[in-house]
């Protein structure tokens, strides 16, 4: 009886030894994940390669250059460790795109018996869109304020107001009394909006507050001249909103097309050229243009009718 367990302990073994040599007398794997399965446009994920192979076989890292719609933004670092007579190499890219749908990461190829599988990526340009939340625009950049110790805190401000009312008191006794500058009355919401695409013309604020501007003062155009009412609502409604009004095609679709390069740069820091910027000023300087102008035929031909309708009733009134 202790021959025969003898003999199945060693059977065992033996069995324990063949499939841990087999294991370890495989080729070498590699396998590819990411961090994330959505993200917006631009947004980075992070892409990690891992290759495991037997610690006696020479294997190099992967060289991964391009990958169909989608940019590299950084190949991190390259790991390498060694664990139970196995090497494991991981590689980190850092990769994001531009083109929004479902892609696919394809296999990413090590060998011919060694292969990744393919990964579903959805890019997508913005979240769902929520209309019962309110609508946040762009802000700029604040700066931390300055704050006094609080032994010099209370005489300064003492100090402060006593120097405010001593210039006061001096310029009230020896200016001069000029007249005030009369404050700037803009006729209409379509001079408004051309002053300030002007001033915005003039101005030297930074590419992002730029685009953002001109939807600014797009929007507050129609919302008071056309009573098209979109601070709460993305571009692509708004552009459903404007189409009655607009009777060139070309022009409508250029509209369209600076309104979502806006969003690009808002939402997907997305880097114009200066001749983008310059275009997408003089979309939307003629695209106010033309709803104004389009606005003004329409009163025109309105007021027209009715003087129409009242010299005809006028005119059957007499016959009577």
């Amino acid at each position: 009886m202790f021959k025969k367990g003898a003999w199945i302990i060693g059977v065992l073994y033996l069995l324990t030894v063949g499939l841990h040599a087999s294991l370890y007398a495989q080729g070498p794997t590699v396998t590819a994940s990411v961090d994330k399965n959505k993200i917006l446009l631009g947004e980075p994920v992070l892409l990690t390669l891992e290759i495991r192979a037997p610690a006696a076989d020479k294997v190099q890292p992967l060289k991964l250059d391009s990958i169909p719609h989608f940019e590299f933004l950084s190949k991190d670092s390259i790991a390498k460790e060694d664990t139970d007579g196995q090497q494991v190499i991981r590689q980190y890219f850092r990769i994001t795109s531009f083109d929004s749908g479902r892609w696919a990461i394809p296999p990413i190829v090590l060998s011919a018996e060694a292969k990744t599988a393919s990964i579903l990526m959805d890019v997508v340009f913005t979240d769902p869109f929520d209309p019962s939340q309110p609508y946040h625009d762009i802000q700029d950049i604040r700066s931390v304020p300055f704050k006094l110790g609080k032994q010099f805190e209370k005489w300064w401000y003492m100090v402060a107001l006593l120097l405010i009312m001593i210039t006061l008191a001096v310029y009230w006794m020896t200016g001069e009394k000029r007249p005030r500058a009369e404050a700037k009355v803009y006729k209409s919401a379509y001079a408004r909006a051309k002053q300030q695409l002007e001033a915005l013309k003039a101005s030297k604020v930074p590419e992002n507050r730029f685009y953002a501007r001109l939807v600014e003062i797009l929007r507050a155009f129609l919302s008071e001249r056309a009573g098209v009412n979109s601070l709460q609502q993305t571009s692509g409604d708004l552009v459903e909103k404007i189409k009655p009004l607009f009777t060139d095609e070309s022009l409508y679709h250029s509209l369209e097309q600076v309104l979502a390069l806006c969003d690009l740069v808002k939402f997907a820091q997305y880097d114009p050229e200066d001749a983008e910027a310059q275009s997408a000023y003089e979309v939307i300087q003629k695209g106010v243009d033309h709803i104004e102008e389009g606005i003004r035929h329409a009163a025109k031909l309105k007021k027209e009718e009715r003087a129409h309708s009242v010299t005809e009733s006028g005119e059957v009134i007499h016959k009577k």
